[in-house]
């Protein structure tokens, strides 16, 4: 068995301030609270937009809370941009607050002085207004439910992320066992702090954000995931083969086509988590295989993403995601920069 990425991973073990990114992963079990404040802070960036107001309490204190938002290219496709919010505004919002950390707020909604509401997450609904901005799961309403298209190369939306089923009693090996139930997704995961994450993660954990397939003119494959700003090369040619390749958080993917069927083997991976929605983290060795299907539906512009993992570091017989996301064609759509950055 090669090694698990040790060095690698206990770089990423250590605490990180208040001031970073934290996982949304706190706020389950948190209550939902209105606020009203001033605000004293706004970080409009990736990987999501942070705001600090300052709230009176009952008591005649102040005190100062942080608020969550979206990731910044959702709120920008919805028309949503920095200019909304200004210091000094007076504002309402509501959301829900943290099990972990005091005057923190993951928020959904979002009033300003003017009467216009923000829907700051995916979930949110309008609360106070009929004047709504922001993302919600409608975003593409006015859009063509279906676009033919001739091939893979454009830029697919995500219209549907699914939990694989072997999350429900995932075949863990006892050591990586262990690793997944101590691990904590609010310290521990280095993604949260703007490390740009390896696979299977830069695919399988990418929220609403885009990819886009081209192809290069010696016919291997660019993949481009707007999420973290991945790009991954997908090698086309018959000879193409991952033997003596160095390792990298991304690996080294060999694909081929199998009629509309886009087959892609993964190996030399040195990305030491296995991530994927509702299994948040196990360990991963450099032993992982994973191979890809991407299934092209020409006739509705649908593409879909499956996936076979296997490590016999973590897993003890192999895991199959099938129909894990889901991506349609929408003309218009196109990759931008996600720039993460923990910066005020």
């Amino acid at each position: 068995m090669k090694k698990l990425v040790a060095p690698f991973l206990c770089a990423f073990l250590t605490p990180f301030t208040a001031s970073g990114h934290h996982s949304f992963a706190e706020i389950e079990g948190g209550i939902d609270q209105e606020l009203v404040g001033e605000v004293v802070r706004v970080q409009w960036q990736n990987p999501h937009i942070r705001l600090g107001i300052r709230v009176r309490e009952d008591d005649g204190t102040e005190q100062v809370w942080d608020l969550e938002g979206a990731d910044l290219n959702s709120l920008n496709r919805a028309g949503v941009t920095g200019d909304f919010v200004q210091l000094g505004q007076v504002v309402r919002v509501a959301g829900t607050t943290s099990t972990r950390r005091e005057q923190y707020l993951a928020v959904n909604n979002l009033l300003l002085p003017d009467g216009r509401e923000v829907l700051m997450r995916r979930s949110a609904r309008s609360r106070w207004s009929n004047v709504t901005f922001g993302v919600h799961r409608t975003d593409y309403a006015g859009l063509a439910e279906f676009e033919p298209v001739d091939n893979i190369f454009r830029v697919w939306t995500t219209v549907q992320s699914n939990e694989p089923d072997f999350i429900v009693d995932p075949p863990l090996t006892p050591t990586a066992r262990a690793f997944y139930e101590g691990f904590d997704p609010i310290t521990d995961d280095p993604v949260v702090r703007c490390v740009t994450p390896g696979m299977p993660e830069a695919l399988s954990y990418i929220g609403p954000h885009p990819v886009e397939f081209a192809e290069r003119d010696d016919g291997d494959i660019v993949l481009r995931i707007e999420s973290d700003d991945n790009v991954r090369i997908i090698h086309m040619g018959k000879g193409a083969s991952a033997v003596e390749q160095p390792f990298s958080p991304l690996g080294y993917s060999v694909g081929r086509w199998e009629s509309d069927v886009l087959i892609v083997t993964t190996t030399r991976i040195n990305w030491p988590y296995f991530k994927v929605r509702g299994l948040v983290a196990a360990p991963q060795s450099e032993d992982v295989e994973i191979v890809e299907r991407f299934t092209l539906d020409r006739e509705v512009g649908e593409l879909t993403y499956g996936f076979t993992a296997r490590d016999p570091y973590t897993f003890t017989e192999p895991v199959t995601a099938e129909r894990y996301h889901v991506w349609r064609y929408r003309p218009g759509v196109s990759i931008q920069r996600y720039g993460c950055s923990l910066g005020g």
